[in-house]
């Protein structure tokens, strides 16, 4: 296995097991942005003790508190040149969340949620995650939860982006 394989899977198995684990993989000196979350500079930590709560939530085990039960698996992981001459990697991996009340503030009714996104981190001189940015695919949550989100296929020869308009 190669390192940033096993870096992948490290991350992906900490984050849904152990936090403190998992906030050990950080550097002291971190930025963790998940531009999931509502808003990017109060999302933002830049300490491990504003980290933890954010990560917090992927290791619950209890399927009765609402926080849900949160599997990343990894499809592939890919290694970069990152800055100061120290690794990257980018982690493309899919995301299960069962027995939730709520995704981003909407009742779930009970379904098994799944999306996929991207997660880079750029590793400081001792193999620790420096800077972490993630992406998730909401649209196919909220969609899925009847949130009228349009994603129009634009490339499709005789769009017409005037039937987005509201009558």
């Amino acid at each position: 296995m190669s390192t940033h394989d096993e870096h992948a899977r490290r991350w992906s198995k900490a984050l849904t097991t152990d936090t403190d684990t998992a906030v050990g993989l950080y550097a002291d000196d971190l930025v963790y942005d998940d531009h999931a979350d509502r808003d990017h500079v109060l999302s933002t930590a830049i300490t491990k003790a504003e980290l933890a709560p954010r990560l917090a939530p992927f290791a619950n085990t209890d399927r009765g508190n609402g926080a849900g039960i949160h599997r990343f698996d990894v499809f592939d992981s890919v290694p970069l040149a990152g800055a100061g001459g120290h690794a990257a990697v980018v982690i493309r991996w899919q995301w299960t969340g069962e027995a939730l009340a709520t995704y981003r503030g909407v009742p779930t009714d009970g379904r098994t949620l799944t999306t996929q996104g991207i997660t880079w981190h750029q590793l400081d001189a001792d193999g620790r995650i420096a800077r972490e940015t993630t992406y998730w695919n909401d649209t196919p949550i909220l969609q899925e939860l009847g949130l009228p989100i349009i994603t129009p296929e634009y490339w499709v020869e005789g769009f017409d982006p005037s039937t987005l308009a509201g009558s």
